[in-house]
């Protein structure tokens, strides 16, 4: 690692950390370990890599995870992976998907085609897990087993 490098993560390391603290000033503690946990949880899964993953929470912990604290999510996982300055865009529902939001590089978060191939690539995404739901679904079924 050079010294661009270092800088660049000491000074992404500084951002997070002063995000982090005005963070614990705007939100109450259970949304707060719920946002770190769930920080933890997508960045060691495949939506480091830009996939999509879908979070595994509780009925309470849905409850805490309104839009808002959504948008933090996405925020705080790009302060960590990204250099350059994201914005978090609302891409709205798809038939599959529900309230969209995604992290986009700044200047394009007010292009209408990027952001409708966006959007296609989510829901594409979205389908196809369905897809394999329902499959896996269907052979616990066949085999006697309850989904």
């Amino acid at each position: 690692m050079d010294g661009d490098e270092r800088r660049e993560r000491a000074q992404r390391a500084e951002r997070l950390k002063r995000y982090l603290s005005d963070l614990q000033q705007r939100i109450d503690p259970r949304s707060l370990d719920l946002l770190m946990r769930l920080l933890h949880e997508v960045s060691t899964s495949p939506a480091v890599r830009g996939g999509t993953y879908e979070l595994g929470m509780g009925p309470e912990e849905k409850e805490l995870f309104t839009p808002a604290l959504q948008a933090e999510l996405l925020v705080l996982f790009g302060l960590l992976t990204v250099q350059d300055e994201r914005v978090v865009v609302d891409l709205g529902d798809s038939p599959h998907a529900k309230g969209v939001k995604v992290l986009v590089p700044q200047d394009r978060a007010d292009d209408p085609d990027f952001l409708h191939r966006q959007k296609q690539r989510v829901a594409a995404e979205a389908e196809q897990r369905e897809r394999d739901r329902l499959e896996v679904e269907g052979i616990a079924r066949a085999s006697g087993m309850e989904p």
